[in-house]
């Protein structure tokens, strides 16, 4: 099939103009990114839209994923399968498997005269198998949206095409793109068998429907399709909370401030109720007029939430007398913020819906705890003695929880002392030398115990049930580099019950808006040791600061006490930035990573208004790893994605639970990181929602 655009001139995709406007929503091409069939074009999906799917055009197989991270930038990336093309890395590897990322930035926007514009990168980190670089323009004529653009490297010249949507069925388009992919001169094309492909005229008929979408395309001779599902990031719920228990309905006191010190019977039942809603290291004081409160709650999402029900629960069974209310928050035993209501009577209209929420404000001031809080709640404390509240039941046996797991069992003490038994996890490693994917499954065992204030015992184990990891090759390890990473298949498969976890950490607040952390013991299936952080967080700024410290030694492959002999101390200085706006947070570490290597890891995510959140990094240090695809001359450089989902917008009840991942080569030395024993900006970070642009710590007081 010939490649000459004067064949078919380009007045003739136009001629054909509708009549009424409609507009053209932005498609994925067979490679994840925004486009026709096999070409980009210049259309994003509306901010915070992630999509997932899959295509197949002869060879090609990829596994896609895409997000538009900002109303301007798109990022996707694809794991391509090359059907017939052989690798050297085992028979049971099978066909050649890439990854590639890419990304595409709109440089400005249609408006009547002038198109969408913008400028895009394929496969711009990875082994470059698909790497093109191309600008593309997009404008919307009445019911049909055309693209030009000219791209190099694998996109070899000017392409274009039009997409037209039919005003008597809105979920169904045709469309027509010329393909400039220059398939001959692709990894092995004759191998693969690709450089039979032409390119050129491609037409496809594609329907899309509320959630998913589904294209079949043909080029004369070979016939692909493409697939994918669509999930809006930016909603902020996908399930409603139907099974969440309803506040507690606020009613006048009964009893007085000479009853509340006589008798402890009276702060018990305030003690005893606010168990019942699940708050935890509850304490309790009267200070003047003012109903003192330290809690936490360990279910609820939004700290606003779980402090706008706790002074629900104060309101209605404190003292009559009681003018003002003084509630400080805790994480981890660490007090973050102090609410105080100045006027009971008016939060108690709040809580009526008399009140409006601005209203409310001149009542309500939010600061940073000072930690001089602990002093003076002692010295007002009213201490409740343990048997007047030993009756509850509350949490006194193993219950099962669908939080964050298919099935786990769990148990919660009145402290943050805790248990929790998942029988089924999974785990998958990619790119194995004898296989695309090595899995184990396997149960998890997790046991806190509170010695004191801010002082736990952790622990974790795992009992594997079946594994294939053992299976996989155990060739040379061919990294110049302190096998800190590159070792990870070992530890997977030498022993069927691994203790992962077994430590002491130590929470404190040393002065206001400064938290700190001390730890010692296994902090995770690779490495032990001891350390600790300390986090700033300034009063007023977008920016945070903490600097970790850890000296480590490599535990044995067997997941008990053994130990190999290399040792060494990190040291990571962080800085965080946060852009409101956009939810955007960027994070430079700086200083010794695990393999004693020396540089700077760059960090960049967005959070959504769902909560989930997206991000990137790449790091450059001194490590000089030269692992395939590292050479002598170019070193590799780590690098990955990852993603933190949390569940509450997917359950019926309120959350705190969340499912993490990450996408990175997982054999590499440099620029590695320990497991954190709790790093203290990610714990503050989602209780005081630093990073989301249309939440504040008060958000959901209400409700």
């Amino acid at each position: 099939m010939s490649r000459n655009w004067l064949n078919v001139p380009l007045y003739l995709m136009l001629a054909v103009i509708a009549v009424f406007a409609c507009p053209v929503s932005a498609e994925p091409s067979t490679t994840g990114q925004t486009g026709l069939i096999n070409m980009p074009d210049a259309r994003f999906e509306e901010e915070g839209t992630f999509r997932l799917g899959t295509s197949y055009f002869r060879p090609y197989l990829p596994i896609w994923s895409s997000i538009s991270l900002l109303p301007r930038l798109e990022l996707s990336a694809r794991y391509t399968v090359i059907r017939g093309l052989s690798t050297s890395l085992g028979q049971g590897f099978g066909d050649y498997k890439d990854r590639a990322f890419d990304t595409k930035l709109l440089l400005w926007k249609e408006n009547k005269w002038l198109p969408d514009f913008a400028l895009g990168s394929q496969d711009f980190t990875g082994t470059g198998v698909f790497r093109a670089r191309y600008a593309v323009a997009s404008k919307r004529v009445g019911n049909s949206d055309y693209t030009l653009g000219y791209g190099d490297d694998r996109i070899d010249g000017v392409f274009g095409g039009v997409r037209h949507r039919f005003d008597w069925n809105k979920n169904l388009s045709v469309v027509v793109e010329y393909d400039a992919n220059d398939y001959r001169n692709d990894l092995r094309a004759s191998e693969s068998g690709v450089d039979r492909r032409d390119g050129g005229w491609t037409y496809g008929v594609e329907y899309r429907k509320d959630w998913y979408g589904v294209q079949l395309a043909t080029d004369g001779d070979d016939v692909g399709g493409n697939v994918y599902v669509t999930v809006p990031l930016m909603k902020p719920r996908f399930v409603p909370r139907f099974q969440e228990p309803a506040p507690y309905p606020v009613s006048q006191p009964d009893v007085t401030i000479d009853q509340w010190h006589a008798d402890t019977d009276a702060a018990a039942r305030l003690a005893r109720e606010l168990y019942r809603q699940e708050y935890k290291n509850i304490r309790l004081g009267f200070d003047g007029h003012t109903l003192v409160a330290s809690l936490t709650n360990t279910r609820i999402s939004r700290i606003g939430r779980a402090v706008g029900r706790a002074a629900r629960v104060m309101l209605s069974l404190g003292p009559i007398e009681t003018q003002a209310l003084e509630i400080t928050y805790t994480r981890n035993d660490m007090p973050l913020l102090t609410y105080r209501f100045s006027d009971t009577s008016k939060l108690r209209r709040y809580f009526q819906g008399l009140l409006s929420r601005d209203q409310l404000d001149r009542y309500l001031e939010i600061t940073y705890t000072d930690p001089s809080f602990n002093t003076r709640l002692t010295a007002n404390e009213i201490d409740i003695p343990a048997a007047v509240i030993d009756d509850l039941d509350l949490n006194d046996d193993v219950q099962r929880s669908d939080e964050g797991h298919v099935l786990s069992y769990r148990f919660e003490s009145r402290d943050l002392s805790g248990f929790q038994f998942v029988p089924f996890n999974a785990g998958v490693i990619f790119n194995d030398r004898n296989g695309v994917a090595r899995f184990n499954l396997f149960a998890s065992a997790n046991y806190t115990q509170q010695l004191r204030h801010g002082l736990f015992l952790e622990t974790g184990a795992e009992l594997i049930w079946y594994e294939d990891v053992s299976e996989s090759s155990r060739g040379s390890n061919n990294s110049t580099l302190p096998h800190v990473r590159s070792d990870i298949a070992r530890y997977l498969q030498s022993s069927r019950l691994k203790l992962t976890r077994l430590l002491v950490n130590q929470y404190f607040q040393p002065r206001r808006q400064v938290y700190a952390r001390l730890s010692a013991g296994i902090y995770e299936m690779m490495f032990a040791g001891a350390g600790g952080q300390v986090l700033y967080l300034p009063q007023r700024g977008n920016w945070a600061a903490d600097l970790s410290v850890d000296w480590l030694r490599q535990r044995d492959p067997d997941g008990g006490f053994a130990f190999r002999d290399y040792s060494t101390v990190t040291a990571l200085g962080a800085l965080h930035y946060r852009f409101p706006v956009w939810g955007v947070t960027a994070t430079a570490r700086a200083g010794r990573f695990l393999a004693k290597d020396k540089g700077v890891r760059f960090e960049l995510k967005r959070r959504f208004r769902s909560g989930v959140t997206f991000g990137a990094w790449y790091t450059r240090t001194d490590g000089n790893d030269i692992t395939n695809p590292g050479s002598p001359g170019s070193p590799y450089f780590d690098k990955g994605i990852f993603m933190s989902i949390p569940l509450d917008p997917l359950l019926t009840r309120d959350t705190r639970a969340r499912s993490e991942f990450s996408l990175a080569p997982w054999a590499r030395d440099v620029g590695q990181m320990v497991v954190s024993p709790g790093d203290l900006y990610t714990i503050t970070e989602r209780a005081l929602l630093l990073d989301a642009p249309d939440e504040d710590t008060a958000s959901q007081l209400g409700q």
